[in-house]
């Protein structure tokens, strides 16, 4: 892997201690607009944190929720990068409007690709142009998954620690020990959902909040 991301980790270091930034309160979150997500996590999605949202079913809603993420942060011209680790998001299922701002990365299907995935993701979470970053595994071959080592999780957690951006990973299993907060969605939906408004179905997204950590403060 390059040597790039760690020059950038360092100079961000050194500017930070340069130019000291305002204090920034505990618990910032990015709101998804989903109730059962608001709710349960405390106001949203962890900013300066990792969260692990488990697609552990089929059909189980996790496109209504990755739409949702668009629409939302496009409302607040939050720019959004997505790294589709097998090519995978279809542009066409979504409102025009809600990918302006996003940068999409794809990755070509290869044996390299979740190692390609990484390696965006490793650049993408120290970009201070986006606010959130999505990293989608869902369909990552398991034996890939078992060969992602535990530290690079861990070495994610650092990059955003400092900066107002929140990384989402979409998995098919638990995977990402670093996760603050982890979301289960483990139901499908019925076929007879297919006739139900797109709208009502994202609402009605009920995952299971299986971990939420206690964010650690900053340290230099």
């Amino acid at each position: 892997m390059s040597a790039a991301p760690e020059k950038l980790a360092e100079l961000r270091r050194l500017l930070a201690q340069r130019f000291p930034a305002a204090a920034r309160a505990p618990g910032r979150t990015l709101r998804t607009g989903i109730p059962a997500i608001d709710e349960s996590t405390g106001g949203g999605l962890p900013l300066g944190a990792v969260s692990e949202i488990v697609c552990s079913a089929p059909s189980c809603g996790s496109q209504l929720l990755l739409g949702q993420l668009l629409a939302v942060t496009r409302s607040t011209r939050t720019r959004v990068g997505l790294i589709d680790a097998t090519d995978a998001f279809d542009p066409d299922s979504h409102p025009p409007d809600s990918l302006a701002h996003l940068l999409w990365v794809r990755c070509p299907p290869s044996s390299l690709a979740t190692a390609i995935a990484l390696q965006a993701a490793d650049l993408l979470a120290r970009d201070a142009n986006l606010g959130l970053v999505i990293l989608d595994l869902r369909q990552s071959p398991e034996a890939d998954l078992c060969r992602i080592p535990g530290p690079q999780w861990y070495r994610f957690q650092r990059a955003i620690e400092p900066a107002d951006l929140a990384l989402v990973v979409l998995t098919p299993r638990p995977s990402v020990p670093s996760a603050q907060v982890r979301l289960v969605l483990n139901i499908s939906h019925s076929v007879a959902a297919l006739e139900a408004e797109r709208s009502l179905l994202t609402a009605s997204l009920d995952p299971t909040l299986q971990r939420q950590r206690a964010q650690a403060p900053l340290t230099a």
